[in-house]
């Protein structure tokens, strides 16, 4: 692992997308702001948990689309830092990077459109909004460590192809756990004192999010080969 690479890596997604990001915290914080002024109750911590998800699931379902077209491909496979390193940079940039980006824009929003209704309507109670518990920020990692994967495994319309595909493993799974649930008594399954479900839910999560980074970086540096 060189640092020095993770710091050109760095430099060089800011040179080439640094002004996108900067429009895009701007105007989360524009658009809550004026929701939070007009509506009677403001925005609730429900509405910026949806746009959070969402604007959060989109950026990790195109952070690895840089196979098309080939030419930006080719110019992003030459560049000096290993499989993992690049793993590791893209990972930080949406475990880290654009949630605190997005959760600070929706906070800071929120307060605006709190301080205008404040300055505006005689005797407003200020209040104030925090978009994400930390249960709610783990689920949403662990999603986004499926479309991490998906962006780089599926070279068109990647979050499409991404929340089909989730959406059959879905089913597949709510068959099999009926099928589990017909042949054990559920009421005996889930009163037991032995299972705890927040933790077995809490297992799966860490297991699914290592196994898609882990595949993230296989897919990666199989590429790169």
């Amino acid at each position: 692992m060189n640092f020095q690479n993770l710091v050109n890596l760095t430099r060089r997604y800011f040179i080439e997308g640094g002004r996108k990001d900067i429009s895009t915290f701007l105007t989360v914080i524009l658009i809550i702001a004026i929701l939070d002024f007009i509506q009677p109750l403001g925005v609730s911590n429900t509405f910026m948990l949806l746009v959070l998800n969402i604007m959060a699931i989109l950026y990790a379902g195109r952070i690895l689309g840089i196979f098309q077209p080939i030419s930006k491909a080719i110019h992003y496979l030459t560049i000096p830092a290993s499989s993992g390193e690049k793993t590791l940079f893209n990972a930080c940039l949406v475990y880290l990077y654009y949630n605190a980006m997005l959760v600070t824009a929706l906070f800071l929003g929120s307060v605006l459109g709190e301080l205008l209704r404040k300055l505006i309507i005689s005797g407003y109670e200020f209040r104030l909004f925090f978009p994400i518990t930390w249960n709610e920020l783990f689920t949403l990692l662990t999603f986004e460590s499926v479309f991490i994967f998906g962006s780089i495994y599926f070279r068109t319309h990647p979050v499409i192809k991404t929340l089909l595909w989730m959406l059959a493993v879905s089913m597949v799974l709510f068959l099999v756990d009926s099928s589990i649930m017909n042949i054990y008594n559920k009421k005996a399954f889930i009163s037991s004192n032995n299972i705890d479900i927040e933790q077995i839910r809490l297992c799966i999560s860490i297991v699914i999010f290592v196994f898609f980074n882990f595949m993230t970086w296989l897919r990666l540096r199989e590429t790169e080969a």
